[in-house]
């Protein structure tokens, strides 16, 4: 093993030229292919139909980091030399890797699609690539493609493949980016050799020898691609595939939806989204359990609520194995989506953008209401007036439910015990147009403490966007244009750790504080308190530290 190991060392940094040049043959390109800047809205439609379907996938996380365990930037991490991280090739034999179990997986959990981890930060080669032999096929005891055995497992198990492919940060390369000071000479070289004799190159293989890929997932670890120029030349690579859908972490190039990673927005980001998030604590391998069914459906369904796509990551260990836990949380899922799938795929986002109870999916005159918090009275309130004419649960479609139109909200008569103890689900039929249901601040006058220019951030329906100080405190003040009664406080402060939030309404010349609170945890709040009722409002935070944001700040009234 020490042999083939030193002659992988030759291949990539002796001193001869870094690699072969690239004679991977091309796919023809179709005359008749539209490039993709100059697709009609009805043509760009028409290529993300199925992802849009789909709303599912499955991330897989595979590589040598599976070894020590501790996560995929174990390289990064701890700072190790390629020459004594390459070592961990030689004892990556995952003999009990079983395409054909983990693609069968994923259709017993409800996915569409499947995404592997093809080439992560650390440079090693999930495939068998001719372009450097820093790869699962020429450098491990294992002998095999795994790609290629998932490139054939995927339509026996009717799955779409994917490709991940760290585009430009690769730390086992001479020239590949690090999203900090490189730490080993071996990592000295030049960026456009790189993008030119081993990424391009490999991305040709990609998507030359492994059948349809269904989407090109891209990614970094803060490194970027530096120009327009060199983004641009992955362009003719990836014609080769003209219906293939593209993420948007290659710097300067289009992509077709944004990334959300491992939590939903506050707000529905606008367009075609996916939250990408784990099964357990960690993308690769670790002994982490797995997440219970309660915890990961309360953030699978607020994404599919907030109209994105889930793609759900599991980390196989070194052996090839899906850990136990995961696969038993992957089929939990599985179980629920055969119930309630028809809430879940091909839908759009629900007219609501805060529900105490849970969230809402739609389709055309159909909303699907998915309640993880089962009201003790029998009552469900739903914010719209539009008249309902059928309702019932999905996990009993035969019974129909009682509804009533009380003070302009819709009352749903439920069981006295939820059909899932996790997620139900309500199907209601309408007839007419809803009223988007949303925060009584929204587009509203802000008068802020300063900077003003960026005020309106954050009281806009933009995810997105922020009211951005460099102080460590600052107010916004809201005026509603009429008294509004209130008892719903959303807000969130992104990359600001919050010391104090408080939370004002104007009577007469005073303020009267509704809420308070000191150190809250996370970045995202939900506050309920007792109704108010005012005009004006303020919100004053004061952060760990200079440079403080709001990102959202929204009041609802009661339900």
């Amino acid at each position: 093993m020490k042999k083939l190991l030193f002659a992988i060392t030759v291949t990539l940094w002796g001193a001869s030229p870094l690699l072969a040049a690239d004679t991977t043959p091309s796919a023809p390109i179709s005359p008749d292919t539209v490039p993709r800047t100059a697709e009609t809205p009805a043509q760009h439609d028409a290529r993300m139909a199925w992802w849009r379907e789909a709303k599912f996938g499955m991330f897989i996380h595979w590589g040598l980091y599976c070894i020590p365990a501790d996560g995929e930037w174990h390289m990064r991490q701890h700072k190790e030399s390629l020459s004594d991280y390459s070592k961990l090739a030689n004892e990556f034999n995952p003999t009990k890797f079983n395409a054909d179990e983990w693609a069968a997986l994923a259709q017993d959990a409800g996915m569409k699609y499947l995404i592997l981890t093809t080439k992560h930060h650390d440079g090693f080669a999930m495939f068998h690539s001719k372009v450097s032999a820093y790869n699962i096929y020429d450098a491990t005891p294992f002998k095999r493609d795994p790609l290629k055995e998932l490139s054939e497992a995927c339509p026996r198990h009717d799955l779409k493949l994917g490709t991940y492919y760290s585009v430009i940060a690769d730390w086992g390369h001479p020239g590949g980016g690090a999203g900090c000071p490189k730490w080993d000479p071996a990592q000295e070289g030049s960026l456009d050799d790189y993008i030119n004799n081993v990424s391009i190159p490999q991305v040709r293989e990609l998507l030359t020898n492994y059948g349809p890929i269904a989407v090109m997932w891209f990614d970094t670890d803060g490194s970027n691609v530096g120009s327009e120029e060199r983004a641009a030349r992955y362009e003719p690579v990836l014609a080769l595939q003209p219906n293939i859908i593209i993420d948007p972490r290659l710097q300067h190039f289009p992509g077709d939806f944004q990334t959300a990673e491992g939590r939903v927005p506050l707000l529905a980001p606008k367009g075609d989204w996916e939250l990408c998030t784990r099964t357990n604590g960690s993308w690769g391998y670790t002994s982490a359990p797995a997440r219970t069914l309660a915890d990961l459906l309360g953030q699978l369904t607020d994404a599919w609520g907030k109209g994105g796509n889930v793609l759900l990551n599991v980390g196989p260990t070194r052996e090839g194995i899906i850990p136990p836990d995961s696969a038993e949380c992957l089929r939990e899922v599985g179980a629920w989506l055969k119930t309630n799938g028809e809430a879940i795929y091909g839908s759009e986002a629900g007219p609501f953008t805060y529900l105490p109870w849970g969230t809402c999916t739609r389709k055309g005159d159909h909303l699907y209401l998915i309640v993880l918090a089962w009201p003790t009275d029998g009552k469900l309130p739903v914010p719209i007036s539009t008249p309902v004419t059928d309702a019932h649960l999905l996990a009993d479609p035969g019974k129909l439910l009682k509804t009533h139109l009380i003070n302009g909200k819709t009352i749903i008569d439920l069981p006295a015990k939820a059909p899932d103890a996790t997620a139900s689900v309500i199907a209601l039929k309408v007839a007419g147009q809803i009223t988007p249901y949303h925060s009584l601040l929204l587009d509203k006058p802000v008068v802020a403490s300063e900077d003003q220019k960026d005020a309106s951030h954050a009281v806009d329906d933009d995810s997105a966007s922020a009211w951005r100080i460099p102080s460590a405190s600052g107010s916004l003040q809201v005026d509603m244009g009429k008294p509004e009664t209130f008892s719903v406080l959303r807000y969130s402060t992104p990359y600001t750790t919050v010391a104090k939030a408080v939370l004002e309404v104007q009577v007469g010349n005073e303020w009267k504080t509704v809420y308070s609170e000191d150190n809250p945890k996370g970045t995202e709040f939900v506050r309920t308190f007792p109704p108010v009722t005012g005009q004006v409002v303020r919100l004053t935070i004061t952060a760990d530290k200079p440079a403080m944001r709001i990102g959202d700040f929204e009041l609802f009234p009661p339900l």
